[in-house]
């Protein structure tokens, strides 16, 4: 069995959903996809190598400038991983991050909040990407006729950050929208608002990007962040990798992957009037909507009666508790058939539809086309 080798950064909750994507192109070879996972300044990559003799290799360096020079791989066939666009002189082959439909999907989905003032926050390092989100996020906001402030904490890290970040945010207008530059930074984010007393989502909606489940279901309130096909990134990497596999002469590509959407937690679930039963309604269906929960059970939830509770939901958020738990479910169904392993068959009992047809008649209706012609359409090939 031959080996490809996936140089990825152990700290990237991203990096297993793009390993995921490398294996499942190379699911039906003979190839078998090893991860190196680790600080890349710890390990000797010419040594590893030398130890795996790779067919070819995948290199995720986001933040990592000159571990993965060229020279280093020599005749291996290579992929670079979130390789930043001024360093790709010498790269034939690489995928890439849309770093500013991200920026642009998040500043609709705050915009969408109808706020005066919005901000960016970002990484503490003046990596390539985070500069590109920054500048991307501030164009659309101002784009559109709003302010938006920018946290200047380049530079600083650990407490002096936090102090910095505590001091600023106390100097924002409210209600203020906010994206962070990923969600490990939204995290800390929310740590100075807690702090602060500063209350999220009623004074800051927070955005983060990367939808890394174990920062934002963990978050006080959990937190809604951009998500990346991250997984489609090492499907094309596969790709690309197995031409220069087939054709060592191949030309040099580079590719860009998109955007899932954004998903939907409490840090930017913001009502018309402050209902906190309303809110915990919401993240109640955010969570269970998929278990077959109807309006009753939310009203149960709410401590009100069934028509209370519409009355008080639809007031507030502008449409019913049944269209909330159907936008929910739909959501879930997208998502789903993004994933070319997962059967139609089996999503409609995933989102909580009480059968298949239920869900075919509702996909057909809100998009004009099947599950299976929407794939198609959307580039989606099973196995």
């Amino acid at each position: 069995m031959e080996t490809v080798i996936f140089f990825a950064s152990a700290t990237r909750h991203s990096c297993r959903n793009r390993v995921a994507g490398v294996q499942r192109y190379f699911a039906s070879s003979d190839i078998q996809v090893v991860v190196v996972e680790s600080n890349y300044s710890h390990i000797n990559i010419k040594k590893v190598l030398d130890f795996w003799h790779p067919v070819g290799c995948i290199a995720e360096c986001g933040s990592d400038i000159d571990e993965f020079r060229p020279e280093i791989f020599g005749d291996i066939p290579t992929v670079y991983l979130d390789r930043d666009p001024a360093l790709s002189q010498k790269i034939k082959f690489s995928v890439n991050a849309d770093l500013a439909a991200s920026a642009e999907i998040a500043a609709k989905e705050l915009l969408a909040l109808d706020y005066r003032d919005y901000a960016f926050v970002g990484f503490p390092l003046p990596l390539f990407w985070t500069k590109t989100r920054e500048k991307a996020f501030c164009d659309a906001i101002h784009l559109n006729g709003r302010r938006c402030h920018v946290f200047d904490g380049k530079g600083k890290t650990g407490t002096r950050r936090l102090t910095a970040l505590r001091a600023w945010i106390k100097t924002l207008p409210k209600p203020c929208g906010i994206l962070a530059a990923f969600d490990g930074t939204a995290e800390e984010l929310l740590n100075a608002c807690t702090l602060e007393g500063i209350r999220v989502p009623e004074d800051f909606a927070v955005l983060g990007i990367d939808n890394n489940d174990e920062i934002c279901e963990h978050t006080k309130p959990t937190l809604s962040s951009v998500y990346p096909d991250f997984e489609h990134a090492g499907f094309m990497c596969g790709e690309l990798l197995d031409l220069q596999l087939r054709n060592p002469d191949a030309k040099g590509e580079t590719r860009t992957f998109g955007i899932i959407g954004v998903v939907k937690r409490k840090s930017t679930t913001v009502v018309k009037q402050n209902d906190t039963k309303v809110t915990a309604a919401i993240e109640y269906i955010r969570l269970h909507a998929a278990d077959g929960i109807g309006v009753g059970d939310v009203a149960a939830q709410m401590s009100c009666s069934r028509r209370t509770a519409e009355t008080r939901f639809s007031r507030l958020v502008g449409h019913t508790i049944q269209d909330e738990i159907r936008n929910v479910r739909m959501a879930k169904a997208f998502a789903l058939l993004r994933n070319p392993l997962q059967a139609i068959e089996g999503i409609a009992h995933l989102c909580g539809y009480d059968s298949d047809s239920t869900l075919r008649y509702a996909f057909k209706a809100k998009t004009g086309l099947s599950m299976r012609a929407w794939r198609t359409q959307n580039g989606i090939k099973t196995h």
